[in-house]
């Protein structure tokens, strides 16, 4: 057990250690992947032969994308009543070297039979969906699935809906009474319905709980998840590299050598372009090292280098906003918003000159409690208060002492006090004391 939270610790501090070159080398890996990839499928690695056969190509929904020979889903199930073994689908390895996922595309009109073929055969308890039917105008998805009042009925397939619910606010679950042949099964859609194409979901969280729940409705079944999207590419192998990892973790089987590049890779083989852009690389990236991080969190609870929120993790600061100092001198923490702080535009400090009364000589001054201060807060026009109220800070009354009357460093700053206006220049909120004589001309007052 220590030996495996060690593996994920050290898995972690090795994605802090990237700092700011994190998205660099995410860019980096990402490019050796496809790079392979191209390798693969030019070099006769990974034969596509059978996707491209004449009799199959209108089974693709993308001529591009087509199913490795090695791993294709081959269906027996019907074949002798003329239909063909062929469907655009593969199967990937999970943790323990079995047939734990089915990447397959999203069906079309033609292939609906094919796809029920399928989650029959090899019994698919399952199915995790990660598009909707229509895109931006495009159709992605043929719904293979029943409505309410509305059973759909594809060769000897009959499936029926028992109950549709919104797990939270993407994700939708459905169960289907699937029957073939007098036996009726059982078959849970987890439907992920705001993840764009070639895109990245808005909430890691959300993905989490959608292979979470995913096991739960699976239980203690033997048949592989089905996962799907449109092309069962991007956003399928996103799906499958999550899954996987949560794997490795729950059965604290994570390797020394762990690298998510290589977990990317090895999918790679096994399904075309699984993970198909760099931005779902990076969105992959975060969400494995947030279920790092929560496995070290509920193991080890007092580990103090962990972010729950596993945004770029860097600790450059050139590439974090800018914090500011709140009042009491300590920078509040990055993770921590401090108080909002006005635009300097939208206040200014005003210098008062008035010159001396009447029956006063030069270089003398007679107090007076009506005197203003010599600087005064102004807001513009449109945000000025109907009444005058005190500064919360607390501005002296008049005839009162402040409470503390300790003199300011000579590089203090002093705090700008609420005042009557009377025209002037305008300055920044705050204002160096003058470092000049101790006393200030005549026509200055004192603060």
């Amino acid at each position: 057990m220590s030996r495996h939270l060690d593996l994920v610790r050290s898995f972690l501090e090795q994605l802090e250690a990237r700092d700011r070159r994190e998205g660099a080398i995410l860019a980096r890996e990402f490019s050796e992947i496809k790079a392979r990839s191209v390798a693969w499928k030019t070099g006769g690695v990974c034969s596509t032969k059978v996707g491209s056969r004449p009799g199959n190509t209108k089974k693709n929904r993308y001529k591009d994308v087509v199913p490795y020979d090695e791993t294709r889903v081959i269906l027996s199930l019907l074949q002798e009543e003329g239909l063909g073994d062929y469907i655009n689908a593969n199967f990937i390895r999970g943790t323990d070297g079995s047939q734990a996922y089915i990447a397959t595309q999203g069906p079309l009109p033609q292939t609906l039979l094919d796809f029920w073929r399928l989650v029959w055969e090899f019994g698919v308890k399952v199915i995790l969906m990660a598009c909707q039917e229509t895109e931006n105008g495009r159709k992605k998805c043929e719904r293979y699935w029943a409505q309410e009042q509305e059973p759909l009925q594809t060769g000897p397939f009959c499936i029926t809906l028992t109950k549709e619910t919104r797990v939270n606010a993407d994700i939708i679950l459905r169960t289907l009474q699937v029957t073939f042949q007098k036996e009726s099964r059982s078959v849970y859609q987890l439907q992920y319905t705001s993840w764009p194409d070639h895109g990245v979901p808005s909430n890691p969280d959300h993905i989490l709980t959608m292979v979470e729940e995913a096991h739960r409705l699976q239980g203690a079944g033997l048949g592989p998840l089905c996962v799907h999207c449109s092309a069962g590419c991007g956003r399928t192998g996103v799906l499958c590299a999550v899954d996987y990892v949560r794997q490795l973790l729950l059965t604290q089987t994570i390797p020394p050598n762990f690298s998510l590049f290589d977990v990317v890779l090895e999918m790679r083989k096994q399904r075309p372009a699984a993970v198909q852009t760099e931005e779902q690389y990076r969105f992959l990236s975060h969400t494995v090292a947030q279920l790092f991080s929560r496995t070290l969190q509920k193991t080890s609870p007092h580990y103090q280098n962990l972010k729950e929120n596993c945004a770029p993790m860097c600790k450059d600061a050139s590439s974090l906003p800018a914090t500011s100092r709140p009042p009491g001198g300590v920078l509040r923490s990055i993770s921590v918003p401090g108080p909002p702080t006005p635009p300097m535009a939208d206040t200014y400090a005003v210098v008062q000159k008035r010159g001396a009364p009447a029956g006063t000589g030069p270089g003398t001054r007679v107090p007076s409690s009506a005197d203003a201060p010599i600087y005064s807060q102004v807001a513009p026009r449109s945000q000025r208060p109907l009444a005058h109220t005190e500064d919360k800070r607390g501005a002296t009354p008049p005839g009162q002492a402040p409470a503390d009357q300790t003199p300011p460093g000579p590089d203090a700053y002093e705090e700008v006090t609420n005042g009557a206006q009377t025209g002037g220049l305008g300055f920044n909120l705050r204002i160096g004391r003058p470092k000049g004589p101790r006393d200030p001309p005549a026509e200055w007052t004192r603060v």
